[in-house]
């Protein structure tokens, strides 16, 4: 089932994953936006570069809907990354400071979970076209 419709959640998941771009640009706005502050330049600095990595995972992503022979690899980085996050801020659920994103948790659970099933249940060569 997921197969059928992988391309279309790896193009739709991948361009929501590529909007913390605008964090790379503008860290302290959208950082505001979650009610989140930076207090010094290597704050920022780490800020940006997320904005920036996880930018670039959304474009892999992206990219992978149309390139099944690196769809595999591509999804389960995604997968890593979007777990890590969603651990991290279950951990940190009640914290405050962390409120803002829950609709982040939310939707990267939704992500590994689509992932996850993708992996565990498509063919093992993704190689040929679709």
């Amino acid at each position: 089932m997921i197969d059928k419709h992988i391309k279309l959640i790896l193009i739709v998941t991948g361009l929501i994953t590529m909007l913390p771009v605008v964090q790379f640009f503008a860290p302290e706005f959208m950082l505001e936006q979650q009610s989140l502050t930076v207090s010094d330049d290597a704050g920022r600095l780490f800020a940006q570069h997320w904005g920036l990595v996880v930018f670039c995972i959304g474009a892999l992503l992206v990219y992978a809907a149309n390139h099944p022979g690196a769809r595999r690899s591509i999804v389960s980085a995604g997968l890593i990354q979007k777990l890590g996050l969603v651990v991290l801020l279950l951990i940190n659920w009640n914290n405050p400071a962390l409120q803002g994103l829950h609709l982040v948790a939310v939707f990267d659970a939704l992500c590994v979970i689509l992932y996850a099933i993708y992996l565990f249940s498509s063919k093992r060569s993704d190689a040929k076209p679709d």
